[in-house]
């Protein structure tokens, strides 16, 4: 179990760092920063998923699913309050990743007992 823990932990992080390198090593500035809408994009589309699944589920008792969904609600509160802030006033784009996979996480740990599958590393 602890192997299964530190491999996904370690999949998360290396993920994280490669997706940080290759954002910041692009030439130009519009370029990092469209690299930087579209991974943030693709990380909202994926919470957004894993949100829908857990509403569909007949098997999630609705108290869950109201969890689940406050938790997908509050990502960008949380972001606004535990992230440092860019020059643009906005939480910065590694930290704002990591609020949703926070809520990923949270979705796994709430629902896998009921067959929801997990979506954390898509």
């Amino acid at each position: 179990m602890r192997a299964y823990i530190l491999t996904i932990a370690l999949a998360l992080s290396t993920s994280s760092s490669f997706a940080v390198s290759t954002c910041d090593s692009m030439p130009t500035k519009n370029q990092r920063m469209d690299c930087w809408s579209n991974l943030i994009g693709d990380y909202q589309r994926e919470a957004e998923e894993y949100a829908f699944a857990v509403q569909e589920s007949k098997k999630v008792p609705a108290n869950v699913k109201h969890a689940v969904e406050e938790k997908h609600q509050a990502i960008s509160n949380d972001a606004n309050a535990r992230c440092r802030k860019d020059e643009l006033g906005y939480p910065e784009n590694t930290c704002y990743i990591q609020q949703i996979q926070m809520f990923k996480d949270f979705t796994y740990k709430q629902t896998s007992k009921f067959g929801v599958p997990d979506k954390r590393l898509n």
